[in-house]
């Protein structure tokens, strides 16, 4: 677990992390023994952590891990005790996104394309150059081409095939 100086807490940023790489770890040691991918193990898991909490004079939260030990003391109020829930939800990657996930063809050339498009051509000649950029949607194999004019408003979005000439 992540440490900190007695008394002082940890930042929550790092208590998280930690938890997470303590959840990572268990769950591929779940599917050791089995030979079975780990990613389809876990699926989801809860922590429920007692703490105390605080903020450093810059804003940043600490928490404080309180052990059974901790909450027995009576030097410590149940009030000043706070139960921080983390939900942890694993997806599995679909079979093939890997290789889906990289673009056939560059931005420039399928803005390229859409700026051709006789309705954009038109739209120029009306309002002045557009500026149109080009977002990869790996999930489709697609691009979402956005066109907007000088003063920023979008005038047309475009969805184009990631293969050229398949419009």
């Amino acid at each position: 677990m992540v440490q900190g100086k007695p008394n002082e807490g940890v930042d929550l940023q790092a208590f998280l992390e930690g938890a997470g790489q303590s959840l990572s770890g268990a769950q591929g040691a779940l599917g050791a023994p089995v030979s079975l991918e780990s990613e389809f193990v876990l699926s989801s898991a809860e922590l429920d952590a007692k703490v105390t909490l605080a903020a450093t004079p810059d804003g940043k939260l600490l928490v404080q891990p309180l052990s059974a030990a901790d909450a027995q003391r009576a030097t410590l109020h149940a009030d000043a005790i706070s139960t921080l829930k983390i939900n942890f939800v694993a997806t599995a990657s679909e079979p093939g996104t890997a290789a889906a996930s990289a673009p056939s063809r560059p931005a420039t050339e399928v803005i390229d394309e859409v700026r051709k498009r006789p309705d954009l051509v038109a739209l120029e000649a009306i309002l002045g150059e557009l500026v149109i950029d080009a977002t990869y949607i790996p999930k489709t194999r697609q691009w979402l081409a956005t066109a907007r004019d000088p003063n920023g408003r979008i005038v047309r979005e475009v969805i184009a095939p990631d293969a050229p000439g398949r419009e």
